[in-house]
């Protein structure tokens, strides 16, 4: 948990009770509506970070070109995602572990959260957790190809951390061809 050190001062304030009861709403008031989603689709990496649909120059040529992934449904869970994604440009993995797993508590059943969640444990050489969480994902994407796609190339790359480089090569050749 974050302590309150870490809190900008307009919300320190309002947590300790040094505010008025106006300003106090109108803060909250603003806080909230920092929450409201945009809707629609956001390109998404399969890293679950927003960013462009297409390859870039620096891609695994092995690599299947990244796919439009459907945010979160929840403002609530596209903000902690936002801000996980902005813990790990930080270099801060172990908030943006925290920050992931209240999205999931949000939105259970959303495949992009496990594949990042997975990400963030594979980064941590956590291959373990990052293994099931790929699974989850697997088992949550139903029938959206993309986030199918996502939760399996994840998986290519924990076998690939984990030394099963051929498990890791056929799922990367059989959604490179999924692509048409």
């Amino acid at each position: 948990m974050l302590g309150i050190e870490t809190l900008p001062s307009a919300l320190k304030a309002l947590v300790t009770g040094q505010l008025s009861g106006r300003t106090s709403t109108l803060l909250v008031t603003f806080l909230l509506a920092g929450c409201v989603s945009t809707g629609g689709n956001v390109p998404v990496s399969d890293s679950g970070k927003p960013g462009p649909s297409g390859p870039t120059a620096d891609d695994n040529a092995d690599e299947p070109p990244q796919r439009v992934i459907t945010p979160p449904r929840s403002s609530g869970a596209q903000t902690l995602l936002a801000q996980a994604n902005n813990a790990l440009d930080n270099q801060r993995p172990n908030t943006a572990i925290v920050l992931l797993e209240r999205a999931i508590r949000i939105e259970p059943r959303e495949a992009s959260l496990w594949v990042r969640l997975s990400e963030v444990h594979l980064s941590q050489r956590d291959d373990v957790t990052a293994f099931q969480h790929a699974r989850k994902a697997i088992a949550l994407a139903g029938s959206d190809s993309n986030k199918a796609a996502a939760a399996w190339l994840q998986l290519a790359k924990v076998y690939e951390a984990q030394g099963k480089t051929r498990e890791a090569r056929q799922i990367r050749q059989r959604y490179s061809r999924a692509r048409g």
